[in-house]
């Protein structure tokens, strides 16, 4: 699990691993901090193992530097340790992982500014670099939306749901799309 240690005198970023289904976690290790950024405008991290064993985990920006773009972090030792957080260039936020079945990766991420929507991109290469961006949905009346979240069903479709306020409602819906790469 790759989260934030909040409520705390200290706050970092960092992985804990359960061996128990859940039951108990240990911390496994802290991510470090960029040079200038401070820890707490760090959000919402999600990670994901590539085919090659490598664990990719990204992260919801706030620091001045690259703000509202996602960072990455990787490591090569199980966890154990970690690269430093850095950008990928893909502005939008938060982002959700997901190992397709042939191996690639795919990050599924909410985009708040125009087009509103959310988008997706692959990486062929276990997470080092990322497509183009692919649409989702682009017709978002502003940028009260995303969280999206992806899984892959047998016949290779994808599925994406996440949440959005619609024009001239007050309330929030859950919405979905069906596609393919």
């Amino acid at each position: 699990y790759a989260g934030k240690n909040l409520w705390r005198k200290e706050t970092w970023i960092g992985v804990c691993e359960s061996k128990n289904d859940g039951q108990s976690w240990k911390r496994l290790a802290q991510i470090p901090t960029r040079k200038g950024d401070d820890p707490k405008n760090y959000h919402e991290l999600h990670a994901v193992e590539a085919t090659n064993g490598n664990l990719i985990v990204q992260i919801r920006n706030h620091n001045p530097k690259n703000n509202r773009e996602t960072l990455q972090t990787e490591s090569v030792d199980g966890g154990k340790t970690w690269s430093e957080p850095h950008s990928i260039g893909v502005w939008g936020l938060p982002s959700h992982l997901l190992r397709l079945k042939d191996g690639h990766l795919l990050m599924s991420y909410g985009h708040r500014r125009k087009p509103y929507g959310n988008q997706a991109r692959v990486s062929d290469d276990h997470g080092k670099t990322w497509s183009e961006p692919i649409t989702i949905s682009g017709d978002g009346a502003g940028g009260d939306l995303g969280y999206p979240s992806t899984v892959q069903l047998e016949d290779g479709s994808l599925v994406t749901v996440w949440y959005e306020k619609l024009a001239g409602s007050t309330l929030a819906v859950l919405r979905q799309a069906t596609w393919r790469i």
